[in-house]
């Protein structure tokens, strides 16, 4: 501690100065300012009090603030969750389609490949019952605007595409059954005529061969032949005249040869046998 007159140091204890004899002044001075300074803080704190919560405010009600602000709180964590839930995480909500049973393919009665007849193809499905089969065999894809199968398919020569699909009764439609068919013949070699063509001057009979296994149909009119021809059995007459003689061969798989011609311009005559009469009858 200093001396406030002359400012020498006084030591802890003494009440006066030994230097001056100054006595020393134990109560600060009164600062006016200070005073209200320290006043006007006090009212502050005090109006700030009042207004927070007023001393009159009965205890219910202030019980009444506190539930209120605890609903609020819990009303507002469970906005926010739902909030979270539905709106930042919308692909926990998605529903996932159910998964439709779809029916069986179409079975084919013989498998794709490649065929030296004409087969006929036979189309099934296990719940037949409870739909249909539509096909196509122009390489479209079938649809409930195809062809409705009712009977087997016959299957021609050369690449045939079958597609089919099955529909349910209830609309839905199988996945597709497809196959490729090839028809490729073995042809049969043309027949042979004993005789040649051109003129003669009598009647004669005619002898035609094949090969074995197939048959021989022939005409004399003029027509193509074919399997309503008549069959060979025996030797062809040939009359005075001019004849057009015609034959085919077919085999047992329905494989026809060629058309083989002979043209006979027979001018005399002569007597005609019996047996060759009656072969000339289909």
């Amino acid at each position: 501690m200093r001396c406030q007159k002359c400012g020498a140091d006084i030591p802890e204890g003494k009440i006066y100065c030994e230097r001056c004899g100054n006595a020393i002044q134990m109560v600060p001075d009164y600062n006016p300012d200070e005073d209200f300074t320290v006043g006007a803080e006090e009212r502050e704190k005090q109006s700030v009090s009042k207004e927070t919560l007023p001393a009159s405010v009965p205890w219910w009600r202030r019980r009444k603030y506190r539930l209120a602000g605890i609903c609020l709180l819990v009303t507002g964590i469970l906005a926010y969750q739902i909030s979270f839930r539905f709106v930042f995480r919308p692909e926990e909500t998605v529903t996932e389609p159910a998964e439709v049973d779809l029916p069986a393919k179409p079975e084919f009665g013989i498998r794709p490949g490649t065929y030296s007849y004409s087969p006929h193809l036979t189309i099934s499905h296990e719940e037949i019952n409870n739909g249909e089969i539509y096909y196509t065999t122009d390489g479209t894809t079938p649809d409930e605007q195809s062809t409705l199968y009712r009977s087997p398919i016959f299957v021609g020569e050369g690449t045939t595409v079958v597609r089919a699909v099955f529909v349910r009764n209830d609309g839905v439609q199988s996945e597709e059954a497809a196959g490729t068919y090839q028809v490729e013949f073995q042809y049969p070699e043309e027949p042979v005529f004993s005789m040649p063509a051109g003129s003669y001057s009598s009647s004669f009979s005619v002898t035609i061969t094949a090969e074995e296994g197939c048959k021989i149909y022939y005409t004399t009119n003029g027509e193509e032949p074919g399997y309503q021809s008549r069959v060979y059995r025996g030797p062809v007459y040939i009359p005075e005249g001019l004849t057009v003689l015609q034959a085919v061969s077919a085999d047992e798989d329905g494989g026809m040869s060629g058309i083989v011609e002979a043209i006979y311009d027979v001018s005399g005559s002569r007597e005609v046998p019996e047996t060759e009469t009656g072969n000339d009858s289909s």
